[in-house]
């Protein structure tokens, strides 16, 4: 698929999203947004705090046991292990957590996002604005762009996943080097065929009546 055909569709979103009074929406639904994953950080590092408490008690446990009360210690030894491994998971299952996270914007950030907004598509247009700088006003506000042109020949899904975490899914048709791979295609087939089969009635009345 062509990328050009794919800029447009999410320039006009992403231009569309900065005007003034939808720039103050998505500000405000993107400080709810990190006040609740602030919130829910807090209950990673708590979960966290307690598995590493338990498996330093557990630690401790075994190192308090006598050598030669060997059976103890291999039960303790056990438990030691399995603390350990539940600290593991809960690391590896925070750190997954923590990375699917789009992160605070600064300040600085916001303060650009709402410059932005005040006349966001003349310094869009403007012959001085470099395309890298185009990205980088992009990723202020869009964190991934999915597209997937198989789901239907001839046209192109796509997923904007906003700063605001919220997804926005839309279709657009795409250009086609060929009738085959045309989405509309039978339809467009059927339309011509109902053409021709009246202006194919229409000569053979002409005929009959001598006209």
């Amino acid at each position: 698929m062509r990328a050009l055909a794919l800029d447009r569709q999410v320039e006009e979103r992403f231009l569309e999203a900065l005007r003034p009074d939808q720039l103050t929406l998505s500000l405000a639904a993107l400080a709810q947004l990190e006040q609740e994953e602030q919130t829910e950080s807090k209950q990673w590092e708590l979960r966290l705090e307690r598995a590493r408490y338990q498996a330093k008690r557990a630690e401790r446990q075994y190192q308090a046991v006598e050598p030669e009360n060997r059976l103890v210690a291999r039960s303790l030894e056990k438990q030691w292990e399995e603390q350990l491994r539940a600290v593991e998971t809960i690391e590896k299952e925070y750190h997954a957590w923590k990375s699917s996270r789009f992160g605070d914007l600064t300040q600085a950030d916001r303060e650009a996002i709402v410059a932005l907004g005040s006349d966001l598509p003349g310094l869009w247009q403007a012959e001085t604005t470099t395309n890298t700088e185009r990205k980088q006003m992009v990723r202020l506000v869009i964190r991934e762009v999915i597209v997937d042109s198989k789901r239907t020949e001839g046209q192109v899904w796509v997923q904007i996943n906003w700063q605001t975490g919220v997804p926005e899914q839309f279709w657009y048709q795409r250009r086609l080097s060929s009738y085959v791979v045309f989405a509309g295609a039978q339809a467009l087939e059927q339309r011509v065929r109902e053409r021709e089969r009246s202006r194919a009635d229409r000569c053979a009345d002409c005929s009959n009546t001598g006209a």
